[in-house]
């Protein structure tokens, strides 16, 4: 049998250090001509280290908005948009200064490096989100395997006549009895024969709605209208449409509990 294989989205901290490692190398390599200039090598070096922490500043908003945001994916991405045009002017005047210094900042090229600036934290942004989208479908997908493991009892019964296929709604059987490897469907309209024993169909019935009081009889709860208590812990029990059916010991603990805590009553 093949088994499914589990997948993670990668480290947040370990694409952060691998990302950001490629963009100053790459930083420097653009920059090698003019690295022996002055405040070059600063400069990158201050710019990466602001953008770094840029990125770490909308990882938050992200990662919140990824999860609580009921606005259209375009929305999404023109906020993002926005709030990197925002820090990336911030960026760019913080990089100037923390390179050039009061005296010699120079605001000639912060524009472009507001723009490059903001390119680089808009493109974290999109990461950040596509990361936490990736990680989100792990709780639909949690709950679906503990649906899974909650039993779906039948709703209906295929009882073959021939050419034809008779469909009888679990909602309009009274009581079942046993007969040899079959089982009877007892309906206001009548008997259907039910090619499955009744050990197999009780445990295709809700408990809910259904209860076995003996070994050839498996009544609705909501059809119990008097129970006449015989010897042995047993009893006679008269369903609303006049039968009557006699437990057994082996299923009366059902019974007593019903009686005195209205167990298995509900719908």
């Amino acid at each position: 049998m093949l088994s499914a294989v589990r997948t993670s989205p990668p480290s947040f901290w370990r694409l952060q250090a691998s990302g950001w490692i490629l963009t100053y190398g790459l930083l420097l390599l653009a920059a090698m001509p003019h690295l022996a200039e002055r405040d070059v090598l600063r400069y990158n070096t201050v710019g990466c280290t602001v953008l770094f922490c840029a990125s770490l500043a909308v990882w938050p908003f992200c990662q919140l908005a990824s999860v609580r945001w009921t606005h259209s994916w375009l929305t999404l991405e023109a906020c993002a948009l926005a709030l990197s045009l925002l820090l990336g002017v911030f960026a760019s005047f913080l990089t100037g200064l923390g390179t050039f210094g009061w005296t010699r900042l120079n605001g000639g090229n912060s524009m472009l490096s507001a723009l490059q600036s903001a390119v680089v934290i808009f493109l974290w942004c999109n990461l950040y989100i596509s990361m936490a989208e990736r990680r989100s479908p792990a709780a639909p997908t949690l709950a679906a395997s503990q649906q899974r493991n909650v039993p779906e009892y039948a709703t209906q019964f295929a009882i073959p006549t021939g050419p034809r296929i008779q469909v009888i709604y679990e909602e309009n059987v009274l009581w079942i009895s046993a007969a040899r490897d079959y089982t009877e469907l007892h309906t206001p309209s009548g008997a259907f024969l039910l090619r499955e024993t009744m050990q197999s169909l009780q445990l295709r019935l809700d408990p809910n709605r259904f209860v076995r009081i003996h070994r050839s009889r498996i009544v609705r709860w909501d059809q119990i209208v008097e129970l006449n208590a015989q010897d042995s812990r047993e009893y006679a029990v008269k369903l609303r449409d006049g039968s009557v059916h006699r437990s057994s010991r082996t299923y009366a603990s059902a019974l007593d509990d019903w009686l005195r805590h209205g167990l298995a009553r509900d719908s």
